[in-house]
């Protein structure tokens, strides 16, 4: 039989293959090319529907998961789950292209035993001409591997030839550029979820920071609110952004901004399932994770984080040029989000001291209702990146 010529979105299959998240499974159609993404507790809706209301854009997934289920994949096409191994070959192939034979032993050193993929691109952070080359080739393998698969499927993609690009057109997105990217994504799904009432960014994104760690968002949710979506929505930010040695928190707040704690992380939220849970109510209020033995955000803080994305902006510190472009902007232009005239005020005082260092200045400005110097509020941005698992 000849293969079916189909336009297929190629990046979006491109991504399903290196998606390793659990809770994620991917179909493409036969007949649109489209990939659809869909997650376990979309599809678990199909045999056991919730005794609650879906917001409107969850239906619509709920729905397509059932058209699916439904269709026995006759036109909707499983792709296959990220196989570690095949990625595994990748790295060794990789490493044998290194010309520089000091970095070629150490990344032979780094994908020995556990944690090989993240110590892997720990070297490589240090070689950016390479990291590069590596980002590059491993697309282009992952490529090949989607069209074997299609081939196998009896489908004959139309898509544009892949031109070879010179090493200086090698473009890798940063950090900074990740995080924003999930950040965003996350907030559009978040919003549509009945209960949440507020999303704020906290932690270093809020400033210039080059190399952040981690996204670190704080909602505020209604005390009736069901948590269970909103925390497979963090699950799902938190495995994008570690597929990248990257990671994100997503702290909770009540209404009266009063601080919660974080989402739980596990799939399955209950009292005696993980004996490692280090939460002080664990399933009293399911899927939240009031773990603040590790780590508790000053009230201050959830009064008036740094930067308020959704219903309002509000810039409570200087905004960086990418979190405007990136985060704030796309909100604002989808009508999700209205801007407010509140804007990074001081209070300047002849003498004052700050409550943290306690360092007196001739004139200090302190954020209003903060007390913080601007060294403190850096240092404030800093322990929220990354350092919250440690304290």
């Amino acid at each position: 039989m000849a293969a079916k010529r189909l336009e297929v979105d190629l990046p979006g299959l491109v991504a399903a293959f290196e998606d390793a998240s659990w809770e994620t499974s991917y179909y493409l159609d036969r007949e649109t090319g489209e990939v659809i993404l869909l997650t376990d507790e979309e599809l678990g809706y199909v045999d056991e529907p919730p005794d609650w209301p879906l917001p409107e854009w969850q239906q619509e997934a709920v729905k397509r998961a059932e058209e699916i289920w439904l269709d026995g994949g006759k036109r909707y096409l499983r792709v296959p789950d990220a196989d570690s191994r095949e990625g595994y070959g990748d790295m060794e192939d990789f490493i044998a292209t290194v010309e520089d034979e000091h970095l070629r032993e150490l990344l032979w050193v780094a994908i020995r035993g556990r944690g090989a993929f993240r110590r892997f691109k720990d070297v490589l952070y240090d070689y950016p001409r390479e990291r590069r080359r590596w980002f590059h080739y491993g697309d282009t393998q992952v490529r090949e591997r989607v069209l074997d698969w299609l081939e196998s499927e009896g489908i004959e993609p139309i898509i544009e030839e892949l031109e070879e690009l010179e090493e200086e057109e090698l473009i890798v997105p940063s950090d900074r550029d990740l995080c924003l990217a999930e950040a965003l994504a996350f907030v559009r799904q978040a919003i549509q979820m009945p209960g949440v009432e507020r999303i704020a960014l906290l932690g270093s994104l809020t400033s210039d920071r080059p190399d952040p760690k981690d996204v670190d968002l704080l909602v505020t949710v209604a005390d009736d609110m069901d948590l269970k979506p909103l925390a497979a929505a963090a699950r799902r930010l938190s495995g994008h952004l570690q597929q990248h040695r990257l990671g994100a928190d997503v702290f909770l707040a009540d209404p009266q901004d009063r601080y919660l704690g974080r989402t739980c992380p596990w799939k399955v939220c209950a009292p005696g399932v993980r004996m490692s849970c280090d939460a002080r109510h664990c399933g009293q209020r399911p899927y939240l994770h009031d773990d603040w033995d590790a780590v508790r955000l000053e009230d201050a803080l959830v009064r008036r984080p740094p930067v308020a994305l959704w219903p309002h902006v509000i810039a409570r510190v200087p905004l960086p040029k990418d979190v405007e472009q990136v985060l704030v902007q796309p909100l604002v232009d989808e009508g999700l989000s209205e801007r407010t005239d509140e804007q990074w005020t001081y209070d300047v005082q002849p003498e004052g001291r700050c409550v943290h260092c306690q360092r007196q200045l001739p004139v200090l400005e302190l954020a209003e209702n903060l007390g913080l110097c601007a060294d403190c509020l850096r240092q404030a941005a800093d322990l929220l990146d990354g350092g919250t698992h440690d304290r």
